[in-house]
């Protein structure tokens, strides 16, 4: 069964109640025989704008959230405000309706526009705006109504104006079925048109919903689009969507998919171009290399290798089994459908039943204490690469968990992915680490840094 879209609330008089759907925001009566309205308009499936209720009405609790011990319900005497993201444009902002039944936006911008508050004593609200270069600063105005008009009042990262930081644009593909996909691209600082650019790509399920999110450079154990961008990078963002029972197959369809329009476009060099992921991610991009050759370098985080033996251990950060992740959850296999009841479908999908296809320079990371996905799941990826002669380095942190937690740890990884990269990317000289490994005793020590 499909899950809702959700529940807006209670009407103040408790005869209705707000419903989302896919796009639009309805009025259901619980009386039998009433009529629903759609409060939008049927403006979000027409203009394919996700609206979603605001309630600046509610009062706050101790921790900032709506208190719903005090809630009188939804008064619809009173304007409505709707949060609206545009699902293809990226647009965001506010809308309202009046009692009347009148649609308007407010503010609708080319940006990611959130995060509203309003004074409890007072008309005047705060909001933040962000883009991919822009930091989420603070703005105010002094009533909802006039949000278009406001004023920023913090200005809390200025030093970026000192950067050359890169831009983005999207990108519309369609995959080997038709269905049509979206992608974000950073393009380089100082970007020349017509040039082709080496270029990182990155992916989870969904994610061209963060073209406008500001890139905060911080250590972790994922790369940071800005710093990449700065340095002559492309960084492209591909949406996937997923077949049940294929999700390897899935991801390797709409990656190498978006990929390629990037190519077309004339904005990458086709011979300069690596994949990243994380965890899923890092499961999505371990099965993408078994299948094609066109990724001149990956780096593999915590990567779900081997779909048979994970499903029979422990997500131990939560003490549960990971049967039902499998079946019914990330992993979308299928109800009922286990390695024992379905063995060939879990071996298609098994990024280390197919190592021997590898023809991708790889770098895994792996926290030995992963309590999401097992240390040996990486450690079985690494095993099966090297049985087959392939170019595998493998990082493992000690006592680190699903990401990597201590700050020396995410700044080793930071500068040895970025080396990874440069190298094969960029055709930099390789580090010595990757050139000649390093061994166990001067783990930790000067001599193995970078």
């Amino acid at each position: 069964e499909l899950p809702v879209y959700g529940v807006e609330g209670w009407t103040a008089d408790g005869r209705s109640v707000l419903l989302n759907h896919q796009f639009d925001v309805w009025q259901v009566p619980l009386a039998a025989g009433g009529k629903a309205v759609n409060l939008t308009r049927g403006v979000g499936d027409s203009a394919q704008i996700r609206f979603s209720l605001v309630r600046t009405d509610r009062p706050t609790g101790p921790r900032g959230g709506g208190d719903s011990q005090r809630d009188r319900g939804i008064d619809m005497r009173s304007p409505l405000t709707f949060a609206a993201y545009g699902e293809w444009t990226k647009e965001s902002g506010y809308w309202m309706r009046e009692p009347n039944g009148r649609l308007r936006p407010i503010i609708y911008e080319d940006a990611m526009i959130g995060s509203l508050a309003k004074a409890e004593r007072d008309d005047r609200v705060v909001f933040t705006r962000q883009t991919f270069e822009e930091f989420p600063d603070v703005w105010t105005a002094p009533r909802i109504e006039s949000m278009e008009t406001g004023v920023r009042v913090t200005d809390a990262n200025p030093q970026i104006d000192a950067f050359a930081w890169g831009t983005r644009v999207l990108v519309d593909y369609t995959n080997s079925k038709g269905q049509r996909l979206q992608g974000t691209l950073a393009l380089p600082a100082n970007y020349e048109p017509g040039k082709q650019y080496p270029m990182l790509v990155y992916f989870y399920e969904k994610v061209s919903n963060r073209h406008h999110q500001f890139s905060m450079p911080v250590y972790d154990d994922r790369p940071h689009f800005s710093a990449y961008a700065s340095d002559g990078y492309l960084v492209f963002m591909p949406d996937i969507v997923y077949e049940e029972g294929k999700p390897g197959s899935s991801a390797l369809d709409c990656v190498t998919a978006g990929v390629h329009k990037v190519i077309e476009l004339g904005y990458a060099d086709a011979d300069h171009i690596g994949i990243q992921g994380h965890s899923w991610g890092g499961y999505e991009s371990s099965f993408i290399i078994t299948q094609t050759d066109m990724f001149k370098a990956a780096v593999i985080g915590a990567p779900p290798a081997n779909l048979m033996s994970m499903y029979s251990q422990l997500y131990k950060n939560t003490g549960t089994a990971n049967a039902g992740i499998f079946e019914v959850g990330q992993v979308r296999m299928g109800a009922e459908k286990n390695p024992w009841t379905a063995h060939e479908l879990y071996e298609s999908q098994s990024p280390v039943a197919h190592v021997r296809g590898i023809e991708t320079p790889f770098l895994i990371l792996h926290g030995t204490d992963d309590g999401a996905v097992d240390w040996l799941q990486g450690v079985e990826l690494y095993n099966a690469a090297r049985r087959f002669g392939k170019q595998v380095i493998m990082l493992s942190y000690p006592g680190e968990n699903h990401h990597l937690a201590k700050k020396e740890n995410t700044k080793d990884f930071q500068t040895r992915m970025k080396q990874f990269f440069d190298h094969y990317l960029k055709d930099a000289p390789a580090p010595r680490w990757m050139t000649d490994g390093v061994p166990h005793l001067i783990k930790g020590t000067e001599a193995a840094l970078p």
